[in-house]
């Protein structure tokens, strides 16, 4: 499998193992997975404080960087390091694309071929760092995405209750915590009483437990995806 690669790439070629690790490294340093640079700007969002290095730059830059044209980036650039938990995760990540090995053979799906193909060589070029840069976010994403069918198929196909109403104190189960593309903050979509709900946070939830602490209900919709109830709340106060 190497072979055919090099004789279509005649770039560098580094460990993946390595590669993957520092992409669960840069996972971990930005919080996110950035596909390009992004500028983070003061309070009053007139000036720039500081620009945010895309994961798969933040990779290259650590595993050859004498070897990058960062056209006045260089302040913003940082050498990760990989700890204990990137390679953890790596594994974990490899374990399931090895799940999903089917998939790729019968080649339904370009990007889990791709994925497939790099994760079973022992060196990756350049070309395609940009693959495993974003696989730590597209595996949990995956694996969230999963779950959310799994619970859509399970929740009860009613509401919270009416539009107006106040709740108080509800345990509260999160499902998904998205940023949002239209708003400044996060798309929540989580589970009180077996029932489907969903809210716009300022701060992004972590996936799990929760406590809805007060809220009110907006109004009633259906699951972009699945299609069940939801009970759409606002002015939620929540805590985990």
């Amino acid at each position: 499998m190497l072979e055919e690669y090099v004789k279509v790439y005649d770039g560098p070629l580094y460990p993946t193992k390595q590669v993957l690790e520092l992409a669960c490294a840069a996972q971990r340093f930005n919080g996110e997975y950035l596909k390009n640079e992004e500028a983070v700007y003061d309070k009053d969002n007139q000036n720039i404080l500081y620009f945010k290095i895309s994961n798969k730059a933040l990779i290259r830059y650590t595993i050859d960087p004498e070897n990058q044209n960062l056209i006045g980036m260089e302040q913003y650039m940082t050498l990760l390091k990989i700890t204990p938990e990137d390679i953890a995760r790596a594994e974990e990540i490899k374990t399931y694309y090895k799940k999903l090995v089917f998939a790729a053979i019968s080649g339904d799906n370009d990007f889990l071929t791709t994925v497939n193909s790099i994760l079973n060589s022992e060196m990756v070029g350049l070309d395609k760092f940009g693959y495993v840069a974003c696989l730590p976010s597209v595996q949990l994403k995956d694996q969230i995405h999963s779950k959310v069918k799994k619970v859509a198929k399970q929740v009860n196909e009613t509401y919270l209750a009416n539009p107006g109403s106040w709740l108080t104190d509800l345990d509260c189960e999160i499902l998904e915590s998205i940023k949002s593309k239209n708003f400044e903050g996060f798309n929540i979509c989580a589970i009180i009483d077996n029932k489907m709900v969903g809210w716009i946070s300022k701060n992004n939830l972590n996936i799990g437990p929760c406590v809805v602490v007060k809220a009110k209900v907006k109004d009633h919709s259906t699951h972009w995806k699945h299609g069940n109830a939801v009970t759409r709340l606002h002015y939620v106060k929540a805590a985990q």
